[in-house]
């Protein structure tokens, strides 16, 4: 684990902030497995000899990380863990205990790692930990004597430079471009620097790269969101997938398309036109095109700005009483959400510390709840991303974590921000906030939240649902929607109109029932909503309606019963 020294701790300054080298420091601690990496190179480590001080194994990993990951050579990631607390913090160096290492000592541990070809294990394991998280960065194109903070979302490559490209030199006029943010797609690594040697001749905005193409179309709204003005995508790879890549980036509005070739091919040209690519640019390209039509976006981008994403909506799960079973009506109801929608749906167990959801869905989660909430402050969509299961029904999940955690600590703030990250990137925000009324002055409760007040029909339950309903009914509270779970019409030991009395409401959803099949969901995780039952169809009614979908037929039932009012 890092140490802390009294450099590291200059974040505690009144008035300071993390850096975007930090933020991606702290995501690369709590994302890589550092431990498995340690004990692939501990084999053929060397011990040290006598009379020399031994470098720790896991400081020389890490300064390997940082050379790679800021294009470092070996006597300036040296210097850079000198100048720099947030490397030193990161690698592992307390000044006041040793120093750094030395050049050669960096050197050594390197050509070590070439030596036994341990390279491309290491490259393999980073690469399949990021991959399953989503994550992809790039590599600085600065020299080796600067650290790039400009840490982008391309896969990356250990042992990758790319020191030709930015060279110092007079830059072509910027012909009025402003500073357009472009990304450049190309798995061909001479072909992309050449683009971007080229785009940075002739404009001054952010440009990232990308070493593949997505690996699924479905995924290039996640991978390119609306951070960029123009996306430059290479057709010589593989013109077909490219040319669909294209499509899909002009139909969804993400960004203005290029294409490139180093074939000027009238059939290649006009595919790509239909396809929606505003310019065909072939190799080499010379300057002054590349500045022109850089101009050409800027115009169209100031006319066709695409949309901003509306905010998704917020669904929460609140239990009047501690086993009212709040949390297996947040599951199904998440997961039925998901199927009937279509559209991107997030769970977060907010019920915190003894959360149930995993178990629910049979999920297992590395990452927790509470790792979003500690480092709210530098949680954003790309981030939450890498915390989340994704569920078979194509639910996302944020689950609580596995063992007990404290949970004092966390801040209204840190929940604001929790949920308003979640709601930037998905559709449908559906939280089990369990029994926490302790969260009354977060957004679980603003007026634009839909809340289901979830009881059971028993004097304790029916009288805390009642304080309940008299505190959040206020024109400024949420949009309060009464369910009753586990709700036998045969039950007459309270009325139903004694229940409405209770609520001083009707209820708008009562669930079936149904003990045996709720067991088996636990015992199993398989979710209710892949069986046709009443308390299936009751939980399909309830979220038909929120996606706007048109009510499912009721089967003809027992007289008296109704899944909603």
């Amino acid at each position: 684990m890092r140490q802390e020294t009294l450099a590291s701790q200059e974040g505690s300054k009144k008035f300071a902030r993390k850096s975007k080298r930090e933020v991606f420091l702290d995501r690369m601690e709590l994302v890589l497995p550092w431990g498995e990496l340690l004990a692939l190179v501990e084999p053929h480590h060397p011990q040290a000899g006598s009379g020399q001080r031994p470098v720790s194994l896991s400081i020389l990993l890490r300064t390997y990380f940082v050379q790679q990951w800021f294009n470092l050579s070996d006597p300036g990631v040296e210097e850079a863990l000198y100048e720099s607390p947030v490397l030193r913090s990161f690698v592992g160096v307390d000044l006041d205990v040793a120093p750094a290492p030395d050049e050669m000592a960096i050197r050594q541990f390197r050509q070590l790692l070439e030596e036994h070809d341990l390279g491309g294990e290491i490259l393999a394991k980073v690469n399949c930990c990021l991959d399953e998280r989503g994550i992809h960065i790039t590599i600085g194109t600065n020299g080796d004597t600067t650290i790039n903070d400009a840490l982008s979302l391309t896969k990356y490559t250990v042992g990758e430079r790319d020191s030709q490209m930015h060279q110092a030199g007079a830059k072509a006029p910027t012909l009025g471009t402003g500073a357009l943010s472009v990304a450049v797609i190309s798995p061909d690594m001479r072909r992309r620097n050449a683009v971007i040697r080229a785009l940075g001749e002739c404009q001054t905005g952010q440009i990232q790269e990308f070493v593949t193409y997505p690996p699924d179309l479905n995924d290039v709204q996640r991978m390119l969101g609306q951070d960029f003005d123009v996306v430059l995508v290479d057709l010589d790879s593989n013109s077909k997938y490219a040319l669909n890549l294209v499509e899909t980036i002009s139909i969804q509005g993400l960004a203005i398309p290029m294409v490139y070739s180093e074939q000027a091919d009238p059939d290649l040209l006009l595919r790509s036109m239909r396809a929606g690519a505003r310019e065909f640019l072939t190799l080499p390209l010379d300057t002054g095109v590349m500045a022109e039509a850089l101009v050409r976006a800027s115009a169209i981008r100031k006319t066709v700005q695409p949309p901003k994403k509306e905010d998704g909506g917020l669904l929460v799960f609140l239990s009047a009483k501690g086993g009212s079973g709040v949390t297996t009506l947040a599951c199904n109801y998440a997961v039925s959400l998901a199927e009937e929608s279509g559209q991107k749906t997030l769970l977060i167990d907010l019920n915190l510390p003894l959360g149930d959801a995993a178990i629910n869905l049979g999920i297992q989660a590395r990452y927790s709840t509470i790792d979003a909430l500690q480092n709210s402050s530098r949680l954003d969509t790309s981030f939450l991303s890498t915390m989340l299961v994704s569920h078979s029904s194509g639910l996302f999940v944020l689950a609580a974590p596995s063992e007990l955690a404290a949970t004092a600590q966390f801040s209204e703030g840190a929940v604001n921000q929790l949920l308003e990250v979640a709601r930037q990137e998905f559709d449908y925000v559906v939280v089990d906030a369990g029994s926490r009324l302790d969260l009354q002055q977060t957004h679980l409760f603003d007026e634009s939240t839909t809340m289901y007040l979830v009881t059971q029909i028993g004097v304790p339950e029916l009288r805390n649902a009642n304080r309940l309903i008299s505190r959040l009914s206020t024109t400024s509270g949420p949009k309060l929607s009464i369910v009753i779970n586990r709700y036998d019409p045969r039950n007459r030991e309270i009325s139903d109109e004694n229940v409405t009395k209770a609520l001083t409401r009707s209820a708008e959803w009562k669930i079936p029932n149904n003990y045996a099949a709720v067991r088996r969901m636990q015992n199993t995780a398989i979710s209710l909503m892949d069986d046709d039952s009443e308390i299936s169809r009751a939980i399909r009614q309830m979220t038909r309606g929120v996606c706007g979908q048109p009510a499912i037929p009721e089967k003809e039932k027992k007289k008296g019963f109704s899944f909603f009012r």
